[in-house]
């Protein structure tokens, strides 16, 4: 143990941590030491003195690691926000939202930068109170005045970190602005090339619709030749004449299939024979045309039988 007025535990230097420990096991030891030597009033005194300077170093020290922190997890949300930047803004599908937009994700950094910032400049006012209550409480506290010298120089450097992220947080802004104004009009070009799309996808139904659509009628010669579908040719003084169909047809006295889902056309009467007076390719169909078609009139190949002419006329024997 020391004599009366030797300095307690000399040694080798250690680190931050093994130093603040060493203090105050430093200033104890002194303490015991001096207990021989000092009334028990002044003893009192002393202790109290070591006990509010080792209060206040732990204090110092929390607030220290406590900002450490804060910047580190701020320069882990820039690196996010960094490495999001790198790529191209993409359209999201239909129905789709962002976890957090730009402006939201820049907001919150700016947030954060403020609060580092507060954090910062409330620990520099604790460091300097700290200091003035150190130097009244004694006047030779080598190790942590020397520790209060280190703490300025974090404050310094943290002050340094907090202006050059205000400056990537800047730099960040403006790519963001750049980068939704690309958004919004990529969004308008999906939006044109959406209807385009959607223009062009009604006029195809609409051209299937119009080249597969069909027509048939069916009725006696007098019926047919009433509705002027039909007309005589040929002959001498309407002997022997053809019945041939009209030049001009109305869509109208006809009935409207599909071709490509009609296969057979059920014909009126069973009893009667019908013959087909329109152009239609009579061997696409599933019997010879010869006798007449009775019942049905079975269509074999579609494209086939409706390639000549897409109005069908049948006329009952």
């Amino acid at each position: 143990m020391p004599q009366c007025g030797e300095p307690a535990g000399a040694g080798s230097p250690t680190t931050n941590g093994e130093t603040m420990r060493k203090t105050v096991l430093m200033a104890f030891a002194a303490v015991l030491a001096l207990s021989a030597c000092v009334t028990k009033d002044k003893y009192e005194k002393e202790l109290e003195q070591v006990k509010m300077l080792s209060a206040e170093k732990d204090s110092l020290l929390k607030d220290v690691m406590a900002t450490t922190q804060f910047i580190a997890d701020v320069n882990t949300e820039i690196a996010k926000v960094r490495d999001a930047k790198a790529g191209k803004p993409v359209v999201g599908a239909a129905g789709e939202l962002p976890s957090a937009s730009p402006a939201e994700q820049r907001a919150q950094m700016v947030e954060k930068v403020k609060a580092l910032a507060e954090r910062v400049n409330e620990a520099e006012s604790r460091l300097a109170a700290s200091r003035q209550r150190v130097a009244a409480l004694t006047g030779d506290a080598t190790t942590l005045k020397a520790q209060l010298a280190q703490y300025d120089s974090t404050i310094t450097a943290f002050k340094s970190i907090v202006e050059n992220q205000k400056a990537e947080i800047a730099s960040l802004t403006a790519q963001v602005a750049t980068l939704t104004g690309e958004n919004v009009t990529l969004k308008g070009e999906k939006a044109q090339l959406t209807t385009e799309k959607e223009t062009l996808t009604q006029e195809k139904a609409a051209l299937t619709t119009e080249r597969n659509t069909v027509y048939y009628v069916i009725g006696t010669k007098d019926e047919l030749r009433k509705k002027g579908i039909i007309v005589k040719k040929g002959g001498i003084l309407g002997i022997a004449a053809t019945d041939i169909p009209a030049t001009t047809l109305n869509p109208a006295d006809f009935t409207a299939v599909d071709k490509t889902k009609t296969s057979s056309i059920e014909l009126p009467k069973a009893d009667k024979s019908y013959r087909i007076v329109s152009r239609q390719d009579l061997t696409a169909t599933a019997q010879p045309a010869k006798g007449g078609y009775k019942g049905t009139i079975a269509i074999t190949n579609a494209e086939q039988f409706w390639a000549a002419s897409k109005f069908l006329i049948v006329v009952q024997d």
